[in-house]
């Protein structure tokens, strides 16, 4: 049986009325490389989860492309930001093991031959596998808090180096946040796969992150809506046995989102 909690009818009652324009490109399971409710200028086509569109393996004779290749600096370091927000979060929450997973995918797809670039900036991947470590071997309780910290503050740093247009960064999180949740949570309202629901979690709270440093034009629109979106999950993030939002809520809201990016040039 599906529950709808009171925060989820309260949320929905404001979302409705800017109508279902996230419900017309959602037609079903696509996973996360599926086509994007949210629309805003500069943006052509969705980013699929796990790898970029357009790339892959190749034939015969051509060599695998490296997925830290792929992308600027600046969104990959939002990337790495967004698994070390939802492990922390998780981590907190007791949820270790999902923690620890989270560190993994932080760092896992990035190769040698992508790393450089982004030591060049500042990070430090070791401070995550220490924080993972810490995680997978059941340290003490302090132990994994000073780690996971460590980690924290490190990619702070990371993104500071990294820069990048925060207007951007928000349009490319929330289409990952959005096909994460659409592949995470099925339409009778339940949560089909754990990690990508988390994850979504992750790019949401990123998001917003990139659009409370946004200086120039009226940003206040912007980032209550990403609040609203952050709020779809519990404020101690995505745990255990959590009731996730309906998805045409969520939907509604990524378009509400979608509308305040398009007021900026």
């Amino acid at each position: 049986m599906n529950h709808t909690p009171k925060r989820w009818i309260r949320l929905g009652l404001g979302a409705a009325l800017i109508g279902t324009a996230g419900l017309a490109a959602c037609g079903g399971e696509g996973g996360e490389a599926g086509e994007s409710a949210m629309t805003a200028p500069g943006v052509a086509g969705a980013y699929g989860e796990g790898g970029e569109m357009g790339e892959g393996e190749g034939g015969e004779g051509v060599a695998a492309v490296d997925p830290a290749m792929l992308l600027p600096v600046d969104q990959r370091a939002a990337m790495i930001a967004s698994e070390v927000t939802v492990a922390a979060a998780l981590a907190r929450s007791g949820q270790l093991d999902d923690a620890a997973e989270h560190l993994r995918i932080a760092i896992d797809d990035i190769r040698p031959g992508g790393l450089s670039r982004l030591v060049e900036k500042g990070f430090d991947p070791d401070l995550i596998e220490s924080a993972e470590a810490a995680l997978s071997d059941g340290a003490a309780p302090d132990e994994i808090e000073a780690r996971i910290a460590a980690a924290e503050a490190n990619v702070a740093e990371f993104q500071a180096n990294a820069g990048g247009d925060p207007v951007a960064l928000v349009i490319f999180l929330v289409k990952r946040c959005e096909n994460a949740y659409r592949a995470g949570v099925s339409f009778s309202n339940e949560i089909d796969d754990p990690i990508l629901y988390q994850k979504a979690y992750g790019y949401a709270v990123t998001a917003q992150e990139a659009a409370d440093r946004i200086e120039s034009g009226d940003a206040s629109g912007l980032q209550l809506e990403l609040r609203m979106l952050v709020l779809m999950w519990p404020s101690i993030g995505p745990i255990a046995g959590d009731v996730p939002a309906p998805p045409s809520t969520f939907l509604s809201q990524v378009s509400r989102i979608g509308l305040e990016l398009s007021t900026f040039e």
